[in-house]
């Protein structure tokens, strides 16, 4: 005990004397006054005539804003055009949104926007505060994106524009009841106006608005994905491209059969069954094609299967860059998607490629689908729609940090995934530092498994507590954190450990991911079918434990399908209100 007692203390000395390396965050740009500009590809302004305001940019199309004592003032972020062509030409439009929207008198959440020749200033209206525009008679109803929205046409005479003074017209489609979050085809909208004789010109902008008229208030616009390009839900037809063709912008929704791809390769082929598709056999055997994007963010959904019970992955590249790979762990075909890649705008070469073929498996794929990059918290992070209704799980990890957590951050980041890693204290050094940076860098959390992995039910009290404070100090040593959760090693435990240790206890629906004979497919299986509300899931990153990094993003797909938000251990606690911190309890759900 006392030499590894030396060890941590010569571990402790390195960790203090350790200078980090500064990392560059760029912080969120904050604005004041009436200013125009893009950010990330979206267009912002803020205009106002008078009185107190600020806008926070947070990148994408996300933005925060507060007003009070205004005359009136508009916060905005969306898509300018060139006023050259109609919505027509431009191609479908729809925003993906969601906003906490606190107004404190006249106010309005919207779409916004306007076109020229005419000159037609515009709004959608989502939520209002304490007057529903516009105060004129209803021209009619229309219904869009399963909400109900009365029409109206007013005019402006010799107001502000942007051609200056003069004279225009209003045109408006406002829900019949509130929301704050969901999706808006823009596009239906315009076309419901123009059936209705109201014409729309050229356009000019399309942007997600908090206005403010002689009140004060706040709003967090925390999702604002704005989709451009291919063909509107209402009449069925896709955009997508042709074999090595240029396709037209991407629309939500669109997709492109990979037989009508250009295939490439030594030994890839098309083939009939269990789909019309194409068989990748060999590593660099792929499909490809060219696409036109006019904004940088897609989430990508791929079909397709393995030709057998192993593990196949097909990677995503866009520009010839790498964005993710896609995992089939079996023959029966099924989707997976990447959510929320960033890639080039303009024409961009799209590639499904099969780089690690070891020789036990094909990929058959059926069909790529490009749809609208959300933002969304749901299989995410999490964001401000947030409840306790939220249906939530926390994926664990014990045994770490090895190289082998490096594959599993690697997996969770291109999902947008936080998890909750239980350490071992021995395995705290200069070599896995940066791991342990990293796993915090992407908001994961950390947590204690003991110093030495030993089964601590049969300890002493003193051996109990070293256990545990020598992995919490070589944890907070290391990256100045503070654990609140600790995992029992062989999940043993005892009366004496509950009254030594000062830490929430965490068990979890395991599936003997530790035994090498448990497949990855089956690893899966396992998880999915026992989860439920609350549920902590426990895994295991002990190095080399391959199987489990290749169930990873099965579990998570499936997961999202089932409509679950995945979260720190701390947050499920929070989210769910619990108290974790109970005497002789051990949690394997946050309502068990």
């Amino acid at each position: 005990m006392r030499k590894k007692l030396k060890g941590l203390l010569l571990l402790m000395v390195l960790c203090v004397q350790l200078v980090l390396p500064s990392a560059e965050v760029l912080a969120a740009q904050t604005i004041y006054d009436n200013e125009i500009g893009t950010q990330d590809g979206y267009n912002y302004e803020l205009w106002k005539d008078y009185g107190t305001t600020s806008m926070t940019l947070n990148g994408g199309g996300k933005f925060s804003c507060q007003w009070s004592d205004i005359g009136n003032a508009l916060f905005r972020k969306g898509m300018k055009f060139d006023n050259t062509k109609t919505y027509q030409q431009i191609g479908n439009i729809s925003i993906n949104y969601g906003c906490n929207y606190q107004p404190n008198g006249n106010s309005y959440l919207c779409v916004y926007g306007w076109t020229t020749d005419p000159l037609v200033e515009y709004y959608i209206v989502e939520s209002w505060g304490t007057w529903r525009p516009p105060g004129a008679t209803a021209k009619g109803t229309i219904t869009v994106d399963g909400g109900t929205y009365e029409v109206y046409e007013t005019t402006r005479v010799n107001q502000p524009s942007i051609q200056g003074n003069t004279t225009f017209q209003q045109y408006w489609s406002v829900r019949t009841s509130k929301r704050t979050s969901g999706t808006i085809s823009v596009t239906e909208h315009f076309k419901a106006w123009e059936n209705m004789g109201m014409n729309m010109g050229k356009l000019y902008e399309t942007a997600l608005t908090v206005e403010g008229y002689q009140s004060s208030g706040s709003a967090d616009v925390y999702q604002n994905t704005i989709s451009v390009g291919g063909s509107s839900s209402s009449d069925g037809s896709s955009g997508g491209s042709s074999s090595g063709s240029t396709g037209g912008s991407v629309g939500t929704g669109d997709k492109i059969e990979c037989e009508n791809m250009t295939v490439t390769g030594q030994y890839a082929g098309k083939i009939s069954s269990p789909f019309s598709g194409v068989a990748l056999y060999a590593n660099n055997d792929s499909c490809k094609f060219t696409q036109y994007f006019a904004y940088g963010m897609h989430d990508f959904t791929l079909r397709g299967c393995s030709n057998n019970s192993n593990m196949a992955k097909v990677d995503l590249k866009i520009g010839g860059q790498t964005k993710g790979t896609f995992y089939f762990g079996d023959q029966y075909p099924a989707e997976y998607t990447i959510k929320n890649v960033s890639h080039g705008t303009g024409n961009q070469e799209i590639e499904l490629v099969v780089t690690s073929d070891d020789g036990q498996w094909d990929a058959y794929v059926d069909y790529l689908q490009i749809g609208s990059g959300s933002e969304s918290t749901t299989g995410g992070n999490t964001g401000g729609n947030m409840n306790t209704s939220t249906k939530m799980v926390a994926l664990t990890f014990d045994d770490g940090p090895s190289s082998t957590t490096s594959e599993v951050l690697d997996v969770l980041e291109q999902y947008d995934v936080k998890a909750t890693f239980f350490l071992i204290g021995e395995q705290i050094n200069m070599d896995t530092l940066p791991i342990m940076q990293r796993q915090l860098s992407m908001g994961c959390e950390l947590a204690n498994h003991s110093y030495n992995h030993v089964d601590m039910s049969n300890l002493s009290a003193t051996d109990i507590k070293n256990q545990i404070d020598w992995t919490s100090s070589a944890i907070k040593n290391a990256v100045d954190y503070d654990v609140k959760f600790f995992r029992p090693p062989y999940l043993a435990t005892s009366n004496s450990m509950y009254e030594n240790v000062d830490l929430a206890f965490i068990q979890g629906i395991g599936c003997n991911d530790w035994e090498s004979g448990v497949s990855a497919s089956q690893r899966a299986n396992t998880i999915l079918s026992s989860v439920e509300d609350g549920s902590i899931i426990l895994l295991h990153d002990f190095q080399g434990n391959t199987n489990t990094v290749q169930a990873l993003p099965t579990i998570i797909e499936g997961l999202k399908a089932q409509g679950y938000t995945f979260v720190t251990v701390s947050e499920l606690f929070e989210y769910k209100g619990v108290d974790p911190n109970q005497e002789y309890k051990i949690w394997t759900n946050v309502y068990k």
